[in-house]
């Protein structure tokens, strides 16, 4: 092909440098809002344009890293080497509830790099919200106790440990501990709307004796909330050295005479008779046209006591019963006067099969031996650590995040356990008690290994000094062409000027054309 005059023209202008040799430049970045916040993440956004050449993005946390709120920068990702904005986005989570961030969007290519400006965004405020609840306010020494944990918030509640709570009685202005479960960890999670039950056999393991008062059960479930509810036992409506009597009758509309006396008409079938005083009272009752019920009840203070009772109304009187356990004589097979809670053949239910009647039975749901009144002996477990001593492999009574053979867990594997580790989910050294090493200014390299304090450059050498790849004396981060040396007026870039190679190319094309005319 021979050359055109355009050509040649073009080839002497740029040998002359009338006109300039065009290099692509370093990409552009903008940081956009965050969107899509929640209260543990959000959506980072940027938008980046390669001007050409094959460019990396990535966000980073524009706070110090030993502020609660920095995070370690994103993975790179590759947007190509268009010419126009793309838009980047990361979703970034393990957030903490109410708190500020603040990022930036960085972008680099081989013709150098670019940070957009920093935006910040705040998460959604924490929101945890439950109440804690009993079945009812009051119990009877003895009884079962439930409470229910009721996530009322917005968001769901997380927990690490299957038994978060402790039993406290009242004791003059004070509450003293009288039961702790045995903790194991164990994670779970209580949705908005839903709800966790536990029980409480009224035992203790705290050397506390289990009477009659006002006692609280507490939920304390680490770095989410604590709940609380009081309830009493053993009151029944009645004051201190007074006990309650609670009738259950077949009919409703009946008087009832104690010791001789008038005492209440019942409105209904089931009725409780507060403040009586202790002892052996004879409690009569009567309706007309049915025959009277007598039965000798003994009353102990701060308890209520149950009678059963079945009156006969427009019949024939009904058969004896000696003992006053509901079943006649004839069909009474045990002669039990202190017990009404009986079988059908008249003898004392014993409901947990633990050879302890439910009328001697504190317990009388859960197996026990006769010497601990019917209720289960709590496992051993010195170290109080949640791992019984028969299954607990380390004795460690100052630290109870254990693994299920009773060992302090070590979560982050950096050698220090839980309980001693400031940051039990990050591995650290010893001597940072177990957090990672501090870093600054944010450039990837330690505090105590960094040379150079240069927060607005992480582009460094492993002295954490800035890199100047290609020794102009501007470092990476303020050289526009990094792998070209050049000036600091013209940003580290080679300027455009005279090029002898190009107008000897020139002037020998033109001379061969010219030799051909």
């Amino acid at each position: 092909m021979k050359p055109t005059k355009k050509m040649i023209l073009i080839l002497v202008f740029l040998g002359a440098g009338l006109l300039p040799i065009v290099t692509a430049p370093a990409p552009t970045a903008t940081t956009l809002p965050a969107a899509s916040v929640t209260q543990t993440s959000a959506v980072l956004q940027g938008k980046v344009n390669p001007h050409g050449l094959s460019t990396n993005v990535d966000f980073c946390s524009c706070d110090p890293s030993a502020s609660p709120t920095y995070f370690l920068p994103t993975p790179l990702k590759n947007i190509g080497s268009g010419t126009s904005d793309v838009l980047v986005t990361y979703t970034l989570t393990g957030l903490s509830p109410g708190k500020t961030y603040s990022y930036t969007v960085r972008s680099v290519n081989s013709a150098g790099s670019q940070n957009g400006s920093c935006v910040t965004f705040t998460t959604l405020s924490g929101g945890y919200s439950a109440t804690l609840s009993t079945s009812k306010p009051d119990y009877a020494l003895g009884e079962t106790v439930f409470f229910t944990l009721t996530n009322t918030g917005p968001v769901a509640i997380p927990a690490t440990v299957n038994n978060p709570w402790t039993i406290y009685k009242k004791s003059g202005a004070t509450w003293q501990t009288c039961y702790v479960p045995g903790i194991a960890m164990q994670n779970w999670t209580l949705n908005p709307g839903n709800s966790k039950t536990w029980s409480w056999g009224q035992s203790s393991n705290a050397m506390v004796t289990i009477d009659a008062g006002t006692y609280k059960a507490e939920v304390d479930i680490s770095g989410v909330g604590t709940w609380s509810t009081t309830f009493t036992i053993g009151m029944g409506g009645g004051g201190g050295g007074t006990g309650s009597l609670r009738i259950y009758c077949n009919i409703s509309d009946y008087d009832i005479y104690i010791d001789g006396s008038y005492f209440a008409t019942a409105a209904t079938s089931t009725v409780t008779l507060p403040n009586l005083s202790p002892g052996v009272h004879q409690v009569r009752l009567t309706k007309s046209d049915c025959q009277d019920v007598v039965q000798t009840v003994t009353i102990q203070s701060g308890i209520t006591t149950s009678i059963h009772v079945t009156m006969n109304c427009g019949q024939e009187p009904t058969e004896e019963d000696e003992d006053g356990d509901g079943v006649p004589n004839a069909q009474d097979h045990c002669y039990n006067p202190e017990c009404n809670l009986v079988d059908s053949r008249g003898c004392p239910k014993d409901t947990d099969n633990d050879g302890v009647n439910e009328c001697e039975d504190d317990c009388p749901r859960e197996k026990g031996p006769v010497a601990n009144d019917g209720c289960p002996i709590e496992e051993e477990d010195k170290d109080n650590d949640g791992v019984s001593d028969d299954r607990d492999s380390c004795y460690n009574p100052e630290c109870d995040i254990v693994d299920s053979q009773g060992c302090p867990k070590d979560t982050d594997d950096d050698g220090i356990d839980d309980c001693k580790d400031e940051c039990p989910s990050e591995y650290g050294e010893r001597q940072n008690d177990g957090c990672p090493e501090q870093d600054v200014d944010n450039d990837g390299v330690p505090d105590d290994r960094d040379s150079c304090y240069n927060p607005e450059c992480s582009r460094v050498d492993p002295r954490g000094c800035p890199l100047d790849s290609d020794g102009d004396g501007l470092n990476d981060c303020e050289d526009n062409c990094p792998g070209q040396s050049g000036s600091k007026s013209n940003n580290g870039c080679p300027q455009q000027g005279f090029c002898s190679g190009t107008v000897i190319i020139g002037f020998l094309v033109l001379l061969g054309f010219l030799r051909k005319f």
